[in-house]
């Protein structure tokens, strides 16, 4: 378990690099960001830290603290240098950051993205840093690390936050790196989803400070016990009972059991629709059904495949078969070269199926 640190509070006495940053959403930037890290405080005999927003830069951050943390633990993080972003810090200087950090930490090394932006009125940036370094007194070197593009576009918490606020999630995880996930406990529903539709449904609590999905209907998968689900999670109000509050409940196809009290994760992987208000719970059923259909996208598209296998395993024995009979009234020489063709009328049978 890595150690925390308070800014402005504790201390970390070990020589160390520290990593500047907000890293809310752990996204594919921060993950070079933080793969380059580790290699430089192994090369370094350095133990690595990283700078963190308790509730993110301004709130509602996309990973919870406990996610980051967790995500950090993988890249040999040491410590964790925990910042309260209020109003205070808001008002600290470039400087006074930075002396705050000599004072704190036993510091030889630090890193940050090229955009980093730090101090009041975000005045401290990359070469703030870097003049920092050159004056020996201070005996730290400073890295940047340049930005991660992705479709011509620099990858940014900004335009994750975008992303998910219109429902567009799997543009958001190729950002991330990985599925958004929101991890919660499991607690008692209405179930009327059981009772009255047929569809039992798990209701799971959505942490207070992480951000908010668009409200809709997704496709998503979770972890159960040591079996992976897909399930068909809504995200939002219950318009057609009169309800507005935000709730999130999923239906997992194939599971049956109570999960009251567990802490499970839910990852979402796709956008199916927006909420609707249905005038009746025979419209809703109606719609339920369409909404698990989604989940078979994968395996038909398996089925599919196994489908092209059998075809070409019929076409090379048919072939096969072929070979035989002619083998039976030609000398050796003729089935030497009848083997070519096949072979070559097989090939061509397995590219126009796949």
């Amino acid at each position: 378990m890595l150690e925390t640190v308070i800014y402005n509070e504790g201390e970390y006495t070990f020589p160390s690099l520290l990593v500047l940053g907000c890293f809310d959403a752990m996204h594919v930037g921060h993950r070079e960001l933080l793969k380059k890290a580790k290699l430089q405080a192994k090369i370094n005999g350095l133990d690595l830290g990283v700078m963190l927003f308790r509730d993110g830069k301004g709130g509602n951050s996309v990973l919870t603290l406990e996610e980051r943390i967790a995500i950090l633990e993988s890249y040999n993080v040491k410590f964790v240098l925990l910042v309260d972003f209020n109003d205070e810090f808001k008002k600290t200087t470039a400087a006074e950051f930075l002396n705050v950090l000599d004072t704190q930490l036993n510091l030889k090394g630090i890193m940050s993205g090229k955009d980093f932006r730090f101090g009041a009125g975000a005045k401290g940036k990359s070469a703030t840093l870097k003049n920092y370094a050159e004056d020996e007194e201070n005996g730290v070197w400073y890295m940047p690390v340049k930005d991660v593009i992705v479709d011509g576009e620099k990858v940014s918490t900004t335009k994750i936050k975008e992303l998910l606020s219109f429902g567009e999630i799997q543009n958001a995880n190729t950002l991330l790196g990985s599925n958004f996930t929101v991890s919660g406990t499991v607690v008692e529903g209405h179930g009327r989803g059981g009772d009255k539709l047929g569809f039992p449904t798990v209701n799971v609590t959505y942490p207070e400070n992480k951000i908010a999905l668009k409200q809709g209907v997704y496709k998503v998968k979770s972890v159960i016990g040591e079996s992976e689900y897909l399930g068909v999670a809504n995200y939002g109000a219950r318009p057609t009972f009169g309800e507005e509050e935000c709730v999130l409940e999923v239906n997992y196809e194939g599971y049956e059991g109570l999960l009251y009290g567990q802490v499970i994760s839910v990852e979402f992987l796709e956008y199916i629709r927006d909420i609707e208000k249905f005038d009746s719970a025979d419209e809703l059923i109606e719609q339920l059904n369409k909404d698990v259909q989604t989940l078979c996208g994968e395996d038909l598209e398996d089925a599919a495949n196994n489908l092209d296998e059998v075809i070409i395993d019929q076409n090379t024995q048919e072939s096969q078969e072929t070979l035989e009979e002619v083998g039976e009234v030609v000398n050796e020489e003729v089935i030497e070269d009848t083997t070519e063709k096949v072979v070559e009328e097989i090939a061509i049978a397995e590219e126009e199926n796949e």
